[in-house]
Formats: structure tokens, C-alpha cells, sequence
């Protein structure tokens, strides 16, 4: 099971189209794009990278959590509405927070997007869980403000998948050590000593099993992902710079 990073970096490369939808028409035909930009951005908000499972343990479809975001904001570019590379997959936060502020602010930034510009060349990851400009970087600067970048429920969200997987990383490194010493101590003790630590290597087991369920949820792949409108297999994957920060976690299967 190929799980998300506990801190997710900024791309070290532009994030590249790979899909190819066929054409859209109608005022709200970009929303037939959703699938293939839900592959093609990794199920992850293409701006300040909160993946699907930060907004949601039980899928997204259907929440209004994530949506699509035109690069050029119909308002101003109703021609590029249907166009599939002026669409993004982002989240409601960054959406909501862009409305459509122009693409150039009136200090001469630019908005930035992930597909022509190199987000860790202008973004890092700090260590308190932002996604911070880089220094006299005035293009990344108007960027974070626009999609409000470190709003702080982002920043909360962050640091709480850091937090949790690194919680739940301890669990399956010691627990299951742990839980067989006492089972080995188990059959050497009298009783009632022996019931009791019997009880707490069962206890452990059980630690282990949540932690493996709750770790399921990480999953960078969503189980609810489907075929995107391509209808090709070999588009379904991860961003290469996704994938490369994914980890794999074999699935122990507790032995009590």
C-alpha cells in the first residue's frame, strides 16, 4: 500500500499534463475534467498541496471539499472555460480564497501554477508546516496571498497528518516486538500473572490492527478513484513527484 508522506514537498519539477480529455462544451462542461485532473494532480490541491484524505477519511466525491479551479477565471476568460489546461485540481480553501484576482498583482507579481513554474524553486516547507515564498521571491509572495496559502486551518491540517502518521509509524515499529516479548513471558509466569500480561500483548495486538485501519486512510491512491475520461490505464498514477515521496507500507497481519 503506497501511503502519503508525512510532509508532502513542493514539486522539484514542473507537474506535467498528462491527460488528454476529449473536448468540452457547455457553460459547466469543464466539470467532465475532474477525473483525469484528480489523477493528474495526485487527488492533491495543485496550490498549497493538502491531499484528498487531509480533507476527508471517507472519499471526496460528493463533499465539495476539492473542485476545479480556472487558472484564468472565467469572469475574465469565458473562451477558456472548457479549456482542460487552464483547469486545476485544487481545494475549496484555495478556490474560495482565489475568487479572480488577477493574474498579475499591482506590484507587478505574478500568480504562479504548478504546471509552468517549479513550485519547490519558489516554495519550501517549513518546519512549523507552512508553505512559505521563498525569500525576495515576489511572484511566489502574491501567490501564497492569493490562494491564502498558509491559512491556518491549512497549517492545522498539515501539522495533523504529520503528526498522526508519525504516531501511527510508532505504533506498527514497536507494538507488535512488544506484544510477542510478553506473549514469550506469557507461558513462563504463574497465574494470574500470566492472564494479565496476556491481556495487555492482546491489547497491543489491538493497537496494531487500528493503527494498520487508520493507516489505510493515508492511501495516496483513494479507493474511491476511478477511471478518468481518457479511459487509459497507463494515466492512472501518481505525479512523478508525488510518487517519489510516497512510502510503501507492507500490511503485517497481527498474529493475535
Amino acid at each position: 500500500m503506497r501511503i502519503l508522506p508525512p510532509k508532502t514537498h513542493p514539486p522539484l519539477d514542473r507537474i506535467e499534463r498528462r491527460h488528454s480529455p476529449g473536448p468540452a462544451a457547455g457553460r459547466y462542461g469543464y466539470r467532465a475534467y475532474r477525473s483525469c485532473l484528480r489523477w493528474e494532480f495526485g487527488f492533491t490541491c495543485a496550490f498549497c498541496l493538502l491531499h484528498e484524505a487531509d480533507l476527508s477519511g471517507h472519499g471526496i466525491e460528493g463533499t465539495g471539499l476539492t473542485g476545479i479551479e480556472h487558472f484564468s477565471p472565467i469572469s475574465k476568460a469565458q473562451a477558456r472555460g472548457n479549456d482542460y489546461n487552464n483547469c486545476f485540481y485544487a481545494c475549496r480553501f484555495c478556490n474560495l480564497a482565489r475568487g479572480d484576482a488577477s493574474a498579475v498583482d499591482i506590484g507587478g507579481g505574478r500568480l504562479l501554477n504548478p504546471c509552468d513554474h517549479v513550485w519547490g524553486t519558489h516554495f519550501q516547507l517549513s518546519p512549523d508546516d507552512r508553505l512559505l515564498p521563498r525569500p525576495g521571491d515576489a511572484d511566489a509572495a502574491y501567490t501564497e496571498v492569493v490562494y491564502d496559502l498558509n491559512d491556518i486551518r491549512k497549517i492545522k491540517i498539515r501539522r495533523w497528518r504529520r503528526e498522526r502518521l508519525e504516531e501511527l509509524f510508532s505504533v506498527l515499529r514497536e507494538a507488535p516486538a512488544a506484544a510477542r516479548d510478553l506473549e514469550a513471558v506469557c507461558s513462563e509466569l504463574p497465574e494470574p500473572q500470566g492472564s494479565s500480561l496476556r491481556r495487555t500483548a492482546q491489547r497491543l495486538w489491538g493497537d496494531v490492527r487500528r493503527a494498520l485501519r487508520d493507516l489505510a486512510r493515508f492511501a495516496a491512491i483513494p479507493q474511491d478513484a476511478m477511471s478518468c475520461q481518457c479511459g487509459q490505464a497507463d494515466h492512472h498514477g501518481l505525479p512523478a513527484y508525488l510518487a517519489d515521496q510516497t512510502l510503501e507500507w507492507p500490511a503485517p497481519v497481527p498474529e493475535s
